[in-house]
């Protein structure tokens, strides 16, 4: 039986006139299979879409983006988010609190999914050019069926943003592979796009050589030495457009990229805490999410050489497959699991291209109807299963006890209070409650940049100087746990709730440091942890509400 053309095309690494056509029909139907998936896709992730309040996550994007607004039309000092947010500040949070202001929390979410059916379009485009329609068209049903891309699309964070930036620079590689006057063209959007997609997120750096990778093979018919010069010059060039970018941003972006992405210490952090994850926990989380699509990357590269015996094809696949690897090794080194899911799922959107190779390249070199079809059938077949076995394993919003936030709201509305608040529930309770309080009066259990009294500091950040993880002569800000320790003494702070901590160490020096300062009272266990007030700030209300 005859299952491929005799004579097969040499490479499928060259234009897209070059890959076998896929369909008779007309354009218009070969886009439907792709309109059904966005359209699955758009339901899975609004099934996901917490009903009510703003996660954590999305609290702190939207709540920040509008304080750096009001910085920016009125004034009061410049806020610390530079230096310990992981994505520039000025981009998605201000993208986001722009749209929550025009159509609220449901706005900035809907624009999520929008980013990532977007991204699901790319990988589309990206893998037609790569392996041929059917392949294209698996991959992208493989993408949108797992939990972890539904739960991107349902959320307000930068993720989705960034992978889609990520994978348009992906395609824009891909597409330069043709061998005409807009080749340079698309080239120039690589590093352009790599580069906004970097800041948006810093982590997605670890993807950057994956893509140099796919633009580097797609020419290395012309010689390896050909291959190697486009790797160097795109890696060049979006290298020294990220140091000018840091340079013209300040030392303060460049300090909370190396304490979020570049310096990020294993397993706990010196002022951004991880609770520590071994090597097994890492595996299994990264086998319920995604795993199939691993094992089917791995399928595809030995199918490409031992039975397609496709060389360039291999020399693509693994390239794909390295970015879901360069993940897992990321987080066996660090032995956290923040943020693993999101990471996960930018490595799925290369791996995913692999898994449609091997599911469906048969069924794409297959000339008989009576071959291709049930080929075809299969292939889509598997794509749903694994849709089936997945889509339920994606991280949606979690709420919190919102009898904790009525609770507090009027002990948020002090004038000129402090507070410190867990990191998972600082920014989620101020924004959700439309307490008006400014970046200055609060800080979380995640960071902090404390002035060091009669050394010229301020809360506003308007005077700079050394920032310092531990008491010295030059120091005139404290940062992490020595900076709470000193501020918890010094009564800075009117109020502290550990209901939305993340139970790291440095959460339990903060509450020892809380319970040997005089004059903290207990004032509530609501949300499975304790709140204290500084009862000489709230005699007042205290009267007020016979508390």
């Amino acid at each position: 039986m005859t299952t491929v053309t005799e004579q097969r095309p040499a490479t499928a690494l060259q234009p897209a006139a070059a890959v076998p056509a896929s369909s008779s029909h007309s354009p218009l139907l070969q886009w439907l299979p792709l309109a059904i998936i966005l359209a699955v896709q758009t339901v899975l992730s609004a099934r996901l879409i917490p009903r009510g309040i703003a996660t954590p996550d999305e609290s702190l994007y939207i709540y920040s983006g509008h304080q750096l607004i009001s910085e920016l039309w009125h004034g009061g000092g410049s806020p610390y988010y530079e230096t310990f947010f992981s994505g520039a500040p000025d981009l998605y949070p201000v993208l986001a609190a722009t749209i929550d202001h025009l159509g609220g929390l449901a706005a900035v979410r809907l624009a999520s999914l929008f980013f990532m059916l977007i991204s699901t379009a790319l990988l589309y485009a990206t893998a037609r050019r790569i392996f041929g329609y059917w392949p294209a068209v698996t991959a992208a049903g493989l993408f949108a069926g797992l939990g972890i891309t539904q739960a991107l699309g349902a959320l307000a964070t930068y993720d989705a943003l960034s992978l889609m930036l990520t994978a348009a620079a992906a395609y824009c590689a891909v597409r330069a592979a043709r061998d005409d006057a807009h080749a340079a063209q698309w080239l120039a959007f690589v590093p352009l796009a790599l580069l906004a997609a970097n800041a948006v997120k810093y982590a997605s750096v670890l993807f950057d050589p994956v893509v140099f990778g796919l633009a580097a093979l797609f020419i290395s018919h012309k010689g390896w030495k050909v291959a190697a010069q486009r790797f160097v010059a795109l890696s060049t060039a979006t290298l020294l457009l990220i140091i000018l970018a840091v340079y013209l941003a300040g030392s303060a972006y460049f300090k909370g990229i190396a304490f979020t992405t570049l310096a990020r210490k294993t397993g706990t952090q010196v002022i951004i805490s991880d609770v520590y994850a071994p090597t097994h926990a890492i595996i299994l989380s990264w086998w319920d999410w995604a795993g199939a699509i691993l094992i089917i990357g791995v399928l595809a590269l030995l199918m490409s050489m031992l039975i397609f015996r496709e060389r360039r094809n291999a020399a693509v696949l693994a390239i794909l497959l390295s970015a879901s690897v360069l993940v897992i090794a990321e987080y066996v080194h660090l032995h956290a699991l923040t943020s693993f899911s999101k990471h996960a799922d930018f490595g799925a959107w290369f791996t995913c291209m692999g898994g449609g190779y091997a599911l469906a390249r048969a069924a794409e070199l297959a000339r008989r109807s009576y071959v291709k079809f049930p080929l075809i059938a299969v292939a889509l077949t598997a794509a749903i299963f694994v849709g089936l076995h997945y889509s339920d394993s994606g991280i949606g919003g979690q709420l919190r006890d919102s009898r904790l936030f009525v609770l507090l709201k009027p002990y948020l509305e002090l004038k000129n209070g402090r507070y410190l608040l867990g990191g998972v529930l600082d920014t989620q309770m101020i924004y959700t409650e439309h307490i008006n309080a400014a970046w200055y009066q609060y800080v979380d259990d995640n960071y902090i940049k404390y002035p060091i009294p009669s050394r010229g500091g301020d809360s506003h950040g308007q005077a700079t100087g050394l920032a310092c993880t531990r008491l010295g002569p030059n120091c005139m800000y404290l940062e992490g746990i020595a900076g709470y320790q000193a501020a918890i003494r010094a009564h800075w702070f009117t109020l502290i709730s550990m209901a939305g901590s993340r139970g790291t160490l440095q959460d339990a020096e903060i509450e020892q440091a809380v319970e040997r300062s005089p004059g903290y009272v207990l004032l509530t266990t609501v949300g499975g942890a304790p709140t204290w007030i500084y009862a000489p700030a709230y005699q007042s209300i205290l009267r007020h509400q016979n508390v």
